[in-house]
């Protein structure tokens, strides 16, 4: 059997699963246009939004979360919920009958796990963060083979996954200025030292306000920090030179206005950070599970290009860690069009081949 012709990608939760999932989707379909991709998803309103953000109507299961560690109130409505989610994820599996499901995590990929087993359908399982997931580790055990993004996949041992690295969006390239047009910032100058702000999917206000307190600083006076905070609906003023963006799933604009990056340290987004050469401090979200974002940054942190400063310390730290990446920084945005698409090319086409070896394996 040659190449398989018809795909389903499993991604749901936040945009840590959606935004690979859609970027290898995305390039599938650039580089074999004879292949059929399908994307499953659970019902959330975050999840719905950042697939329609990209053009993307996934088939949908009626899941909103897992059942276990639900609060008591919610874990039988939750337990019912994933009965019917496995009952409706067989109907799409009969109705698309993919050869081929790829895993990129969130709940909804344990009820494809279950129903491919039961159908028989070759699976891949993408882990994004170098801390393997529950449906990762479920997958392993029941012998579902794995790629990762890093290469540690805690607790997989080494030689049972495949790093590949995490599919990234090949990014539009554009020079500052227009970029902060597009930001709607076009009173910025292009020649200050502008620090992009990211505070992940599901926001942080209380990164928020330790970039606040930073702005404040006389030593960044001439600065310009671009947060994206999710509260507004178009960039408003907060300071003299602190800004706050709305959501945006189109990350192009900030990525070209920016010399240095602070971000949360979710796979998908230290993957682009990786992949562009930006300068980035990351403060990993200490609660996320299995503190993986922590696990991450530190996966990243080998590159050098990237500082990691922890909330429990004092916010000079932080302040010092900006200063340190501003010497080499303004150089760092150019050519990131090429050097985005470039690694999307090359990341989804190792999973690709790994996902294509697996399939020849077993004709």
């Amino acid at each position: 059997m040659s190449a398989p012709r018809r795909i389903l990608l499993v991604a749901g939760g936040t945009g840590g699963h959606i935004l690979p999932a859609a970027a290898f989707g995305d390039w599938i379909i650039r580089n074999h246009p004879g292949v059929e991709v399908y994307y499953m998803s659970g019902r959330r309103p975050i999840e719905l939004e950042i697939y329609r953000s990209l053009k993307i109507e996934p088939r949908l299961v009626p899941l909103d979360g897992s059942p276990i560690g639900a609060p008591a109130g919610k874990k039988l409505s939750r337990w019912f919920s994933l009965f019917s989610a496995c009952l409706e994820a067989s109907v799409i599996f009969k109705r698309e009958r993919p050869e081929l499901c790829v895993l990129f995590g969130g709940y909804v990929s344990a009820v494809a796990l279950f129903i491919s087993l039961i159908k028989r359908i070759p699976m891949v399982a993408h882990e994004q963060n170098a801390s393997a997931g529950r449906t990762t580790k479920l997958a392993r055990r029941v012998g579902v083979s794995v790629a990762s993004g890093w290469e540690i996949c805690a607790p997989l041992p080494e030689g049972s996954f495949r790093r590949v690295g995490v599919p990234v969006r090949p990014l539009e390239g554009m020079d500052k200025k227009t970029a902060l047009d597009r930001l709607g910032l076009p009173h910025l100058s292009e020649g200050d030292v502008t620090v992009g702000v990211m505070t992940g999917s599901l926001g942080s206000d209380r990164l928020l306000e330790v970039i606040g307190r930073i702005s404040g600083l006389e030593e960044f006076a001439s600065w310009n920090f671009l947060a994206i905070s999710g509260s507004v609906d178009s960039p408003r003023d907060i300071s003299r030179n602190l800004f706050h963006l709305p959501k945006m799933w189109d990350i192009a604009p900030l990525f070209n206005a920016s010399d240095i990056l602070v971000t949360r340290g979710g796979a998908s987004t230290l993957s682009e950070v990786e992949a562009s050469g930006i300068e980035a401090v990351v403060v990993p979200w200490r609660k996320a599970a299995s503190d993986h974002q922590m696990k991450n940054a530190m996966a990243v942190e080998k590159s050098g290009k990237i500082e990691i400063w922890d909330e429990g310390k004092d916010e000079s730290d932080l302040a010092l860690k900006l200063r340190n990446l501003c010497g080499s920084s303004p150089t760092a945005r150019r050519d990131i069009g090429k050097k985005m698409y470039n690694a999307s090319g090359n990341i989804s086409g190792r999973l690709w081949n790994f996902c294509c070896g697996l399939q020849k394996g077993r004709d």
